[in-house]
């Protein structure tokens, strides 16, 4: 493997490992599995582990990307973080508070400090309200000032978001797609959240209305200095707006790393897959893409999952311990890890899969 690849700005790597030695987010152990019920007793006939021993942090101001198939746990991780889907098992901190072990009422207290937008703007918006009770309504929940001061921050944020502010008055139905998704993330950062999940804001709308609603999330990150998740299948849009990845598979993360890093060297095979089937323009990203590859099969069946190692059913390099033990996370570079055997000194083939 290149070692070139690993090379980053020692500036901005010193100051990412000070920022993640104190981060704003950071997630232990996360786990949340879905029982599984049968017949007329409803009896427990197995269970989905939809996300299965996650961990990573993420510094202040950070965009963190999560990447993956459809059924990989991109969204349940991101749910299950705010606590919108209540995790089986792990910690969840946000700017030092352990978010799991919240009673109701804390809960609904902390709310303000962490929001999401959701992946439908139009689902996700009350078609009877117009857009300035859609607005309103956090401000209201949590007490913010009066009536008047109320209106003036609704306002401000049509304005955050690029929204003329006579379309306070409108429906949601009036509004395009990209209108709506503007008022969802008007509706998140209405109190100055620490942290917000983007559950792949910009999938639902046309390619013409993506790059701005991007811009406008950048432009309020920058300003705010707010902590992004950022939840997507589209490995290719992570590497304009993402600082770091995190793919995972099957409920697990595959591999973590910088997103100059992932993209330059990726350790994983599935994120070389991934990485293989991106569109790209120019020649030159052409050439830096892996040579494509094919993954054989499908996703397994999330309720039996394989034994050992869950992506060894469609890996070119399966071991005989791939079938019986889970690969840990290896240490690939300065801020990569990557859940392989190809990485491990045990084994003669190891690193050598070029």
């Amino acid at each position: 493997m290149n070692d070139s690849a690993y090379t980053t700005d020692s500036t901005a790597a010193a100051q990412r490992d000070r920022d993640l030695d104190d981060p704003m987010v950071t997630v232990e152990n996360l786990k949340k599995h879905f029982p599984l019920f049968e017949g007329i007793l409803q009896k427990k006939a197995g269970e989905v582990r939809a996300v299965d021993g996650v961990s990573f942090s993420i510094a202040e101001g950070e965009t963190f990307g999560l990447v993956g198939e459809s059924g990989s746990g991109k969204t349940t991780t991101g749910r299950s973080m705010l606590r919108l889907t209540e995790p089986t098992s792990g910690r969840v901190e946000i700017d030092g508070q352990n978010v799991v072990d919240l009673s109701d009422g804390e809960l609904k207290r902390f709310r303000r400090n962490m929001q999401i937008v959701h992946q439908d703007p139009s689902s996700s918006l009350n078609p009877r309200h117009r857009v300035k009770s859609i607005i309103e309504a956090p401000l209201k929940i949590h007490d913010y000032g009066d009536s008047e001061a109320r209106l003036e921050r609704v306002e401000e944020l049509l304005d955050m978001v690029d929204l003329p502010r006579e379309f306070m008055y409108r429906y949601p139905g009036q509004l395009s797609g990209g209108q709506k998704q503007r008022v969802g993330i008007a509706r998140a950062v209405a109190l100055n959240p620490k942290f917000v999940v983007l559950d792949e804001p910009t999938s639902a709308l046309d390619v013409s209305v993506q790059a701005r609603i991007i811009n406008i999330l950048e432009e309020i990150q920058e300003e705010f200095g707010i902590t992004y998740l950022f939840i997507t299948h589209d490995l290719s849009l992570l590497k304009n707006v993402a600082d770091r990845i995190g793919v995972m598979y099957l409920g697990r993360l595959v591999e973590v790393g910088d997103v100059n890093s992932v993209f330059g060297s990726p350790q994983h095979p599935y994120s070389r897959a991934l990485l293989s089937a991106i569109s790209t323009i120019s020649e030159e990203d052409e050439l830096a893409k892996p040579d494509r590859i094919t993954l054989d099969g499908e996703v397994p069946d999330p309720r039996e999952k394989p034994s050992g190692c869950a992506f060894r059913s469609r890996c070119a390099h399966e071991f005989d311990a791939c079938a019986v033990e889970e690969p840990e996370l290896y240490e690939r570079g300065p801020d990569q890890v990557a859940r392989c055997f190809l990485h491990d000194d045990r084994f003669e083939e190891g690193a050598e899969w070029e």
